[in-house]
């Protein structure tokens, strides 16, 4: 396989993921979503941690909530440093 396939290959797979991540399905990629977003405002921040400490509590498949564990320690350090009034 040429260098340029190799290229090809992962451009196209880029987009996928792409494509993937802005068109969520399960609460669990809607709240992934939320996570990744940008420029939240810090009543958010507190907002979408509740949404998904309520989401953990909820009868979710253990897989969604592993995955939306991955992303959920930046949140977590970002909320602790508004409740503290660091930020």
């Amino acid at each position: 396989m040429s260098k340029n396939n190799n290229i090809h290959e992962f451009t196209q797979l880029c987009r996928k993921i792409d494509q993937y991540m802005d068109n969520p399905k399960t609460e669990a990629e809607k709240l992934r979503s939320k996570i990744l977003a940008k420029n939240k405002m810090k009543e958010e921040y507190l907002t979408l941690q509740e949404e998904i400490k309520n989401f953990m509590k909820s009868d979710a498949s253990n897989e969604d909530k592993k995955m939306l564990r991955g992303y959920t320690e930046s949140l977590s350090m970002i909320c602790s440093a508004i409740n503290e009034k660091l930020i």
